[in-house]
């Protein structure tokens, strides 16, 4: 599925619905978001993508609750070319987490010191 096909029933998500998605993409989508949040150099809120393994970024889907019903997103979102839409994967957000990068080790931590 992509953001194309899930947009027209995201109004309808709960919190929990949209919660348990990820939206996963390139580097076109990327570039296209951190351009739009750079026109509104004001906001106060800001959608930070984590970089997967693979070198695409992951978002969490209930971003768009807060865009589809005019709340915080929904001006920065009305910014971004519905031409990418379609390069915007959905997946559950555990399939997502799978592709984060295993997190830094920390010095000093294990190994009996």
């Amino acid at each position: 599925m992509t953001l194309a096909d899930l947009l027209p029933t995201v109004a309808g998500m709960t919190d929990a619905e949209a919660k348990a998605l990820a939206l996963v993409f390139g580097d076109d989508a990327y570039d296209a978001l951190l351009a739009a949040q750079a026109q509104r150099p004001d906001a106060r809120d800001r959608v930070a993508p984590v970089q997967l393994t693979d070198g695409r970024w992951l978002v969490c889907a209930d971003v768009l609750r807060e865009a589809a019903t005019g709340g915080l997103y929904a001006e920065g979102f009305a910014l971004l070319p519905p031409a990418l839409f379609d390069t915007v994967d959905v997946m559950p957000w555990d399939d997502g987490c799978a592709l984060l990068p295993p997190p830094p080790e920390m010095p000093g931590l294990g190994g009996g010191q």
